[in-house]
């Protein structure tokens, strides 16, 4: 699948950029989306209800790091939209 990124994805890592374990993290998704050949060979990926084309990805480190991936899925390619603390992103109208 192709990787594309929303700009407010990339503001979103912006703000965590120094810690290099969620990083390493991210950097783990990405290569694990751009091997997929489908939505369901990408790990910890759910589908958000009510929607058709939006996921989410869950990046769980610790207590003070759980984090989601919040995605949209249009054919083979996924689209980045944001990186939120997981409280959050469920709120957020992306």
């Amino acid at each position: 699948m192709q990787s594309r990124f929303k700009p407010k994805f990339w503001k979103d890592i912006n703000k965590v950029k120094k810690d290099k374990q969620l990083m390493s993290a991210l950097y783990k998704v990405f290569t694990n989306v751009e091997n997929a050949e489908n939505v369901n060979e990408i790990n910890n990926i759910k589908q958000l209800e009510k929607f058709d084309a939006r996921y989410r990805i869950k990046l769980f480190l610790d207590k003070k790091r759980d984090y989601r991936i919040g995605l949209y899925v249009h054919g083979k390619n996924v689209w980045f939209a944001r990186f939120l603390r997981r409280k959050k992103i469920y709120d957020a109208n992306w």
